[in-house]
């Protein structure tokens, strides 16, 4: 990446979301890919997890309008689409007052998305797919750029199965890991990003990234990727995989790229799962084979460190001995982990430098704050 691109709005954007919002930046990159590509997003997680307070930062980050709705069971239209004019009644009309409502808004926020019932369901499935909304008969045009869906569980019913598949990109949003990542969060104020970035400037984004090539080697690698996901019975619709390909292009253009690669399908691995606990990893070992498998490895092993730093955490209020014995071994597994993340940097393409970079600032995280959770329990001043 040239020290242009490094200094982009975009990239500057990038950097400060991941400062205040801390081991969110996957789910930051998607959400960026699906803005640059005027796609929808779907957060999954339980409550507390700064969903919310990301998709505001990133809504203000581009200065567009937004709106935001908690849904329950017994939510109406009105909430969402806006009241029914009187005057129009008066005139036997049928028509709402949209203005600050869904249908008028660049990025929306829908928490509890799949409460939608039937009297919501229909108007919002036309206006996240289509971009209209049909008021008093007559179709209104949407300016909706990409909107968020949040829910503490998957869809149940068929009648949701068609929302849920209108959101390209799916996150699974857990509580935070790290006890250094939790502190920035109890003591920073709360996050919120001033804009980065004209809507304008987006909007000419946009433009590039239609332009950006898709080599014929990307389409072969997204083929054999569908193949293989087939095989494995996790089925996306013709839809979703011809969306996916403009996420593609969104991921080579925030890495400086006019054509994309076969790395940029790593994207894929938040695209095609229905059902995280199921399909999620399955997918990912799928996806990281066949499109970048070096950054596949490192994401591999910072897995495998996230899973001792859990282990280990939860052994420190038991026997002090185990606890400091396992403690000790993970802090020499946390470095031979590094260690193969660097050799893992000589036959890395453009993509797997970037995962690698990630996963070798994470672990030497994870092995910083568990150094300093050992030296406290015994008593013993931690490194500077």
């Amino acid at each position: 990446m040239s020290n242009d691109q490094k200094h982009h709005p975009l990239h500057q954007l990038r950097t400060d979301l991941t400062t205040r919002f801390p081991e969110r930046k996957d789910v930051i990159d998607g959400a960026l890919a699906a803005v640059l590509a005027g796609e929808h997003v779907l957060l999954l997680g339980p409550p507390g997890t700064a969903k919310s307070a990301l998709v505001r930062a990133i809504a203000g980050a581009f200065g567009g309008t937004y709106f935001e709705r908690l849904l329950t069971r017994f939510s109406t239209p009105e909430e969402l689409f806006g009241a029914i004019s009187l005057k129009a009644l008066e005139q036997d009309r049928f028509a709402r007052v949209t203005t600050g409502k869904l249908p008028e808004v660049e990025f929306a926020f829908i928490d509890e998305v799949f409460k939608a019932n039937s009297a919501i369901l229909n108007s919002m499935l036309t206006l996240v797919n289509e971009r209209l909304f049909h008021n008093d008969g007559s179709p209104q045009t949407c300016p909706l750029i990409s909107m968020f869906g949040a829910s503490n569980e998957l869809p149940e019913g068929k009648d949701l199965e068609a929302l849920f598949d209108r959101f390209l990109v799916r996150f699974e949003v857990g509580y935070l890991l790290r006890p250094t990542s939790l502190k920035l969060v109890l003591t920073s104020p709360e996050p919120g990003v001033a804009p980065a970035m004209p809507l304008p400037e987006l909007k000419g984004m946009q433009a590039e990234v239609a332009k950006v090539v898709v080599s014929d080697d990307t389409v072969e690698g997204l083929i054999t990727i569908r193949d293989a996901c087939k095989a494995e019975g996790i089925i996306a619709s013709d839809r979703r995989w011809k969306k996916a390909l403009k996420l593609v292009q969104a991921t080579a253009f925030m890495a400086g790229e006019k054509k994309t690669c076969p790395e940029d399908l790593g994207i894929l691995e938040h695209v095609l799962w229905r059902d995280p606990g199921k399909e999620k990893a399955k997918v990912a070992r799928l996806v990281g084979k066949l499109a970048d498998p070096v950054g596949a490895q490192a994401a591999e092993i910072l897995d495998a460190a996230r899973e001792t730093a859990a282990k280990v955490t939860g052994l420190q209020s038991g026997d002090r001995k185990q606890y400091i014995a396992q403690a000790a071994q993970a802090l020499e597994q946390f470095q031979a982990q590094q260690k193969k993340l660097m050799l893992l940097t000589k036959s890395a393409g453009r993509r797997a430098v970037g995962v690698i970079t990630d996963a070798t600032e994470e672990i030497g995280a994870l092995h910083a704050d568990l150094a300093r959770t050992v030296s406290a329990g015994l008593g013993l001043r931690s490194a500077r």
